[in-house]
């Protein structure tokens, strides 16, 4: 009888275990999930900002469309491109992938 009763009263410690151990598990997880997916995008998306706030007129720059161009004015929101001479192209400035030369 006093096996019983040893046998019940552990058995809602291995359940409080099993509990800490899962929620230990699901932190694990996030932790995880935060530092090989969400960090590198958001460090990507600040050197996005960065490289559009220093776009300047003279830059040769290659957009997401892959078309490449010189910057000719710079606004707010866009850029105006010219893609070849007399061909000039506005566009906004997030559809600039990269500078290709200053």
């Amino acid at each position: 009888m006093q096996g019983l009763i040893t046998l019940a009263e552990q058995q809602p410690q291995n359940q409080g275990a099993g509990l800490i151990s899962q929620l230990l598990m699901f932190a694990l997880i996030i932790v995880v999930f935060y530092l090989l997916f969400i960090r590198p995008q958001q460090k990507r998306r600040q050197q996005e900002l960065e490289m559009q706030k220093s776009l300047q007129p003279g830059m040769e720059v290659l957009t997401g469309a892959g078309i490449y161009g010189t910057i000719v004015e710079v606004h707010d929101d866009d850029v105006e491109l010219e893609i070849s001479p007399g061909t000039r192209v506005r566009m906004v400035k997030a559809a600039v992938a990269r500078i290709v030369s200053s």
